[in-house]
C-alpha cells in the first residue's frame, strides 16, 4: 500500500474511532465500554507509521496533521472519562464537548431528524421555553434548509443544536463544494 493510501486509511480509522467514542459518551448500548483497545491499536499504528522515513513533504504534513488530531481527540476522551468517573459531566455534557470537535453526519432519514428534534426540545426545556413547532414542521424546515444549501453548492453533513446565550437554534453543518 502506498504512503498516501496508508495515511487515508489511518484518517478513516481515526474518524471511526471518534464516532465510537462519541457513541460511548452518548450512552449508546452498543458501545457499553470505552473503545480503549481500538484507541491503543490506532496509537500503535500511528507511531509505527510516523517512524517511517522517505516521505514527501505533503505526506509528512498530512501525517503531522493526523497525529495532532489524534492527540487532541485523545486528550478530550481522557478528560471526558475522568469527568465522568468523578460525576462532573452528564451524557449531554459529554455530547456537547464531543460536538466541539466532530459530529457524525445526520442522514436525511426521519429518525435522525427525530434525534435533532429531541436535542432541540431538551435545549428549549433547559431554558424554560415552550415547544414552538411540531416534529413534522421541524423536519420540513430542515429538509428545506438542506435543499436550499445544496442548491448553492454546499454539502450538508448534518444538523446540530446550538445554544447561544438565551436562544436555541438548529444549524446545518456544511462542507463547501459540490458533492458528486
Amino acid at each position: 500500500m502506498s504512503t498516501p493510501d496508508l495515511v487515508a486509511q489511518l484518517e478513516r480509522w481515526l474518524e471511526e474511532l471518534a464516532r465510537k467514542w462519541e457513541r460511548f459518551f452518548a450512552g449508546d448500548r452498543q458501545v457499553p465500554l470505552p473503545p480503549e483497545r481500538e484507541r491503543a491499536a490506532l496509537a500503535r499504528r500511528l507511531q509505527e507509521f510516523s517512524r517511517n522515513e522517505g516521505r514527501s513533504a505533503s505526506e509528512k504534513f498530512r501525517m503531522e496533521q493526523l497525529l495532532h488530531r489524534f492527540s487532541t481527540y485523545n486528550q478530550l476522551w481522557q478528560r471526558l472519562l475522568r469527568d465522568r468517573e468523578e460525576a462532573r459531566v452528564s451524557a449531554g455534557g459529554a455530547r456537547r464537548a464531543l460536538n466541539e470537535l466532530a459530529t457524525p453526519p445526520v442522514p436525511e432519514g426521519g429518525e435522525d431528524y427525530q434525534a435533532v428534534f429531541s436535542s432541540y426540545l431538551d435545549a428549549l426545556k433547559k431554558l424554560g421555553r415552550g415547544v414552538p413547532v411540531e416534529f413534522d414542521g421541524f423536519r420540513h424546515a430542515l429538509e428545506q434548509q438542506r435543499r436550499q444549501l445544496e442548491s448553492r453548492g454546499a454539502m450538508v453533513e448534518g444538523f446540530e443544536v446550538v445554544e447561544d446565550g438565551g436562544s436555541v437554534r438548529v444549524r446545518a453543518r456544511v462542507r463547501r463544494g459540490r458533492h458528486e
